[in-house]
Order: structure tokens, then C-alpha cells, then sequence
């Protein structure tokens, strides 16, 4: 009965992300200037797609039901498909909690900034939405991690330092970057002594 609710968590959260997506694609679709309108300037774009309160009030469906689609597939993943001997301890899933919101945060910021780019460099926004996708699959490792399989942390750091790349190509604060980047350091130093012990 345990492992079909929790299936069930999983599908309900995946179909809510996905109804999410196709959602935001629907309204990015209808926020790109159709050709031979009105050249406007930088000002007025950034008055109509500049404002994170903008974002909010357009696409603020999308964010709902993204973040309860995300929630669900976390709590799955937290809670759902534990090994009896996992051997991850509380620190470093203290650890992993924290680097899930950083990711979750740069996933839904990239989006942001993706449905505003859009309207200015079809490039810029395929970049942003490479940004986001790699949040969303930063946040599948960890769970992965957080269960105690070693190829989590690998793909994790992997995903992390090509997040990295990408946000310094494109001229982020280095400051977050580099504090994203460390969380892969902080969890190979805290997952060393169990190393062998995972999966």
C-alpha cells in the first residue's frame, strides 16, 4: 500500500510539472513579438517583461502548479524510495536540502529570465532554459544522492560545474556560482567516510 501511494506522489508530481511546462510554453509563445510589429525600445521591455512582480502576475499558474509538481517529486524522492541501509547521515542530508533549494531557486529564476529574454535573443533564451533543465536535473541527483547511490554525487558534479560554465559565460555574479559549485566540495568531503558503504 506504502509503494503505490508513494508512485502515486510521483505521477501526480510529474504530470503537474508537465502540465507546468506546457503551460509556460503556451504564454512564452504568446509573448514573443509577432513579426513585422512595432520595434519598442529597451525601456519599454523592460518595463512590460522586466520585474519579477511581471513574472508573477503572468505566469503565476505556471509557478503554482511547478512548485507543487516539484514538491510532490522531492517528497518522493525523500521519502519514497529509501534503501533500508542507507547509509547518508543527517548532516549531509541537511546539506543536500539546502543545495535542492539552491538548484530549485536557479531553476525557477532561469525561467524567469528566460520568458523575458525571449523577446529580445531567441539564443539567450534557449541558454536560460539549458540553466533551468540543469537545475531540475541537479535536484534529480540529489535525491539520487540523498539515497545513498554514489552515481548521484558524480552526476550532481558534473551538472554543477556545467551550471557553473554556463552562468559565467553569460555574465552572472560569480559570488552565487562559486557557492553553488562548493556544495559538490562540501558533500564529497562529508560523503568520504561512507563512500564505500554506498551503492
Amino acid at each position: 500500500m506504502k509503494k503505490w501511494r508513494n508512485y502515486f506522489i510521483l505521477v501526480i508530481g510529474l504530470l503537474l510539472m508537465l502540465f507546468s511546462f506546457v503551460l509556460y510554453g503556451l504564454q512564452v509563445a504568446h509573448a514573443v513579438l509577432p513579426s513585422g510589429s512595432t520595434v519598442v525600445s529597451g525601456d519599454q521591455l523592460g518595463q512590460q517583461y522586466g520585474t519579477d512582480r511581471v513574472f508573477i502576475e503572468q505566469y503565476g499558474i505556471f509557478l503554482l502548479l511547478f512548485l507543487l509538481g516539484l514538491t510532490l517529486v522531492c517528497i518522493y524522492g525523500l521519502i519514497g524510495i529509501h534503501p533500508p541501509d542507507n547509509p547518508v547521515g543527517l548532516v549531509p542530508q541537511l546539506v543536500i536540502v539546502l543545495v535542492l533549494l539552491s538548484n530549485a531557486i536557479t531553476s525557477m529564476n532561469s525561467l524567469a529570465v528566460a520568458s523575458k529574454a525571449v523577446v529580445l535573443s531567441i539564443p539567450a533564451f534557449i541558454t536560460f532554459l539549458v540553466v533551468a533543465a540543469l537545475g531540475l536535473a541537479n535536484v534529480s541527483f540529489l535525491l539520487v544522492t540523498w539515497n545513498g547511490f554514489r552515481w548521484g554525487l558524480w552526476a550532481y558534479g558534473i551538472g554543477a560545474l556545467l551550471l557553473f560554465i554556463l552562468k559565467f559565460a553569460g555574465s552572472v555574479p560569480i559570488v552565487p556560482s562559486i557557492i553553488e559549485l562548493s556544495g559538490v566540495v562540501i558533500l564529497i568531503y562529508l560523503l568520504r567516510p561512507i563512500w564505500n558503504d554506498m551503492d
